[in-house]
């Protein structure tokens, strides 16, 4: 794994290094770490090169927010689902396209 400025989040006791840049070239790629049998195996490509995305995990699901292209800023999120190994875009962007945004979840008692 040499990509710099990577996304990184936690789903399902994984750790999921997600897009980021070697040189020039902006990564769609992404990669998971499964600590129980050390190693690292490649997963779907997300459907965007992103770097400085705003990575976490959300219901089973891995969720990557903004980042950007190495031209522009991103407004786009899609999600990763682990059971079917596939990228979705979610159909609604944010207003503003963002990098190095900072997500996070709160888990709110009904």
């Amino acid at each position: 794994m040499d990509s710099r400025l990577m996304g990184v989040g936690v789903l399902n006791n994984c750790l999921y290094a997600v897009g980021g840049h070697d040189g020039p070239l902006v990564r769609k790629s992404v990669e998971v770490y499964d600590p129980t049998i050390s190693s690292w195996k490649q997963v779907a490509d997300m459907n965007m090169c992103r770097r400085n995305a705003g990575v976490c995990a959300v219901n089973g699901l891995l969720y990557v927010v903004g980042g950007d292209d190495g031209s522009c800023n991103l407004a786009t999120v899609e999600y990763y689902n682990p059971t079917t190994d596939k990228w979705t875009v979610v159909s609604s962007c944010m207003s503003t396209g963002r990098s190095y945004a900072g997500v996070t979840v709160i888990d709110k008692p009904l």
